[in-house]
């Protein structure tokens, strides 16, 4: 009824009954033209946000930042090494090991002025004449008294060996996982530095198999150089060849191939010390970190002049495969190492994470105040320090 009053009024003003109605629809379709640009406004709205958290999640190839941080009760002088997933530490009579949340899984008594090395599986551990094999599960696999002083030991997947008598003469003696001696190698005329071991396989046979490295300074010439032999376990040598007056800090292999690392190049060299293939230049570098991921290795150095006396690291040069390049750090750093996937560069109170297809890094703030990096475990954790308390942190990735 209101509604044909208002229409009568309308006409009696000097309208007609049609141009009402067209009034009418005309104000119906701004209303839903309103409506149409609101729901509109709203979808775009969400668009953008959809856009955006794709962006953080995809654009960003799911990078995220640093993950927990946890305390373990070790302090920076209890000798510690990283264990795949875990943590070892020597209290000045115990070997303990420590989970990455923390908790403590095993300990094993070792006593007094005791050192230690540990493979993925084994740890070897001396003191005065007792030599020590532990399994990963911190259970004894060796224990006995030498007959004089224990140098130093090493632990392979396998086997352990250890090097017993004075700085020049002694017997390396080898032992394999059921704590069987299986060898007795004879060290004379030359200062023995250090033993390893490493995976090869020969032509004849494409299965790998252990072998033991041995590196030491001759005395017997004029000229003192460097000495490099392998054995094969129970089979003995494989090979001994001389590097010359280069000095090496390192070893590592990769695919079977030894690498010898030196202030000037890194040397190749089969399992039975034949050189492989031409070394690789790295005059005014030092080789900070190696790690293999897949069949290929990674190589992470840094500028000698940055790592002596106390300077701070602002470069870094990553190698694998036909890659050597530099990458620049984006503030100074006191330690850098390679994970999984990624570079990292660790400042006092930020971790800059670089993978290795990019070349440049992001930089995350982390909580407590850095002053020394101790390794890295599995899952991309690294083990640090702040001041003498230790932790470890994920790492973004």
């Amino acid at each position: 009824m209101d509604k044909k009053r208002n229409m009568y009024r309308y006409a009696m003003s000097g309208g007609t009954a049609n141009n009402f109605y067209i009034n009418d629809d005309r104000k119906q379709n701004q209303k839903r033209r309103s409506r149409f640009l609101k729901t509109f406004a709203v979808m775009a709205v969400v668009a953008v946000v959809l856009v955006y958290a794709g962006f953080q999640m995809f654009g960003d190839k799911g990078r995220s930042g640093v993950g927990k941080i946890t305390r373990i009760v070790a302090t920076i002088s209890q000798n510690i090494k990283p264990f795949g997933d875990r943590i070892l530490y020597y209290d000045g009579t115990t070997i303990h090991c420590v989970s990455a949340n923390g908790t403590n899984e095993w300990s094993y008594q070792i006593g007094t002025n005791a050192d230690y090395d540990a493979a993925e599986d084994k740890i070897v551990a001396w003191s005065g004449n007792d030599l020590y094999i532990l399994n990963s599960r911190g259970r004894l696999i060796y224990n006995n008294k030498m007959t004089d002083s224990i140098q130093f030991a090493s632990a392979g997947k396998t086997y352990a060996a250890a090097f017993i008598g004075t700085a020049n003469t002694g017997v390396v003696t080898v032992i394999d996982g059921e704590g069987r001696v299986i060898d007795n190698i004879t060290v004379d005329s030359q200062t023995l530095l250090d033993i390893g071991f490493f995976e090869a396989s020969s032509a004849s046979n494409t299965q790998t198999a252990e072998y033991m490295w041995m590196l030491g300074l001759d005395t017997n010439g004029t000229v003192i150089s460097t000495q490099l032999q392998t054995f094969q376990p129970g089979r003995l040598s494989t090979g001994k060849t001389t590097l010359g007056d280069y000095i090496a800090y390192k070893i590592f292999d990769s695919n079977g191939i030894l690498n010898i690392v030196t202030t000037r190049e890194i040397l190749h060299y089969t399992f039975r010390a034949v050189e492989s293939e031409s070394s690789t230049l790295i005059y005014g570098y030092t080789l900070q970190d190696v790690r293999k991921i897949g069949n290929t290795v990674y190589e992470l150095l840094i500028p000698a002049k940055e790592q002596s006396g106390g300077a701070t690291i602002n470069n870094v040069r990553l190698m694998h495969g036909s890659v050597d390049r530099m990458i620049h750090l984006p503030g100074n750093c006191l330690g850098a190492t390679l994970g999984s996937r990624c570079i990292y560069g660790f400042s006092e109170n930020a971790i800059y994470a670089c993978r290795f297809d990019e070349t440049s890094f992001t930089a995350y703030p982390i909580d407590i105040s850095i002053s020394n990096v101790l390794g890295m475990i599995s899952d991309n954790r690294a083990v640090v320090a702040d001041g003498s308390s230790i932790y470890i942190v994920e790492l973004p990735s």
